[in-house]
């Protein structure tokens, strides 16, 4: 009796470690112009900022995710695009200006994403 609740145990553990490690999130990178820093909000959130030029989001969600970039000290209005996040492993950007406008470079793909107007 005492064997069968073990293995009761050992494989309810099992089967909770697995299925987390199946369940984790993507990450989302962005590089910027280090002339041009920028914050990021996802999905309306500020995310921590750990270098003017670059953002690292951790656990973002599958699916389409609203990405907003601001300007630091407001030099250029706020831009808004939507990704498609996998929904393991990540997602990689390069944010480009190109005159006045700028875009998400898709660093894997080589998409241009525009932003929304």
């Amino acid at each position: 009796m005492k064997q069968l609740h073990n293995l009761i145990i050992t494989i309810t553990l099992f089967v909770a470690a697995t299925t987390h490690a199946t369940a984790q999130d993507a990450y989302l990178y962005i590089q910027g112009d280090k002339s041009v820093p920028f914050y990021v909000k996802i999905d309306s959130v500020m995310q921590p900022r750990y270098g003017k030029n670059y953002c690292i989001v951790p656990k973002v969600h599958a699916g389409q995710v609203n990405v907003q970039i601001l300007f630091q000290q407001n030099v250029y209005a706020p831009k808004f695009f939507t990704i498609d996040m996998p929904a393991k492993g990540h997602k990689g950007f390069l944010l480009t200006k190109q005159d006045d406008n700028f875009t998400l470079n898709d660093l894997d793909t080589k998409a241009i994403i525009n932003p929304e107007k």
